[in-house]
């Protein structure tokens, strides 16, 4: 190998380093909200960041839906792009289970609106928590084998906390893990303001309780 070619790999590979550097969002554009306020401080980052969070959720839907019902192999190998995490083990386990199933295989697909928003950026700008306020609920069940519909039901209204995480490696935003299902009622909130507490421990009454 000449020194020109060696030259020519290291700038190359350098250039690429730098290209998913600048694909995270920087740490810098991170603004406090509420600061020195208990249960409300929180990190946020710019709007297209925001938006960048919210985009790359809703494709990782799209496609689930798209790829889940047309190809189970396919949807095995691209899953990764677009889970991780928990999220990605949990996903890769019920395909799986699917596969070796026995009998008539069956694929439940989800269908809703979303109106989301991304909230708690950690101060590193690499993990958020999105709320996904999901309403015209429909799950529906396919015969995997002849696309056939068996099944449809409508479901309630819901609204739910997932973990983001950002790769740098693919450049996206990935869906990390489910964290709840918020209370009913609280989607009278604006997504933007809503309360959220983090806690490792369950209060003594949840729930109706409350």
């Amino acid at each position: 190998m000449t020194e020109a070619a060696l030259i020519l790999i290291i700038l190359t590979l350098i250039s690429v380093a730098c290209l998913i550097r600048r694909s995270a969002p920087p740490p810098n554009e991170l603004r406090r909200l509420n600061p020195g306020v208990a249960h409300h401080a929180e990190w946020m980052a710019s709007e297209a960041t925001v938006s960048r969070v919210g985009t790359d959720y809703l494709a990782a839907h799209a496609w689930m839906v798209t790829t889940l019902l047309r190809n189970t192999v396919t949807y095995l190998h691209e899953v990764p792009r677009y889970y991780s995490g928990s999220a990605l083990c949990e996903q890769q386990r019920v395909v799986n289970i699917q596969l070796h199933r026995r009998g008539p295989r069956l694929v439940g697909i989800m269908r809703a609106r979303h109106r989301v928003q991304a909230r708690r950026f950690s101060d590193d700008g690499l993990t958020c928590y999105l709320i996904d306020h999901q309403t015209e609920r429909r799950m529906t069940t396919y015969d995997y084998w002849s696309k056939r519909r068996l099944h449809t039901q409508d479901l309630d209204s819901g609204m739910y906390v997932y973990q983001m995480v950002f790769d740098r490696a693919d450049g996206r935003w990935k869906i990390a893990e489910l964290m709840q299902q918020l209370p009913i009622g609280l989607e009278q909130f604006p997504l933007a303001t809503a309360p959220i507490q983090l806690t490792d421990e369950l209060p003594s009454s949840a729930g109706r309780d409350l």
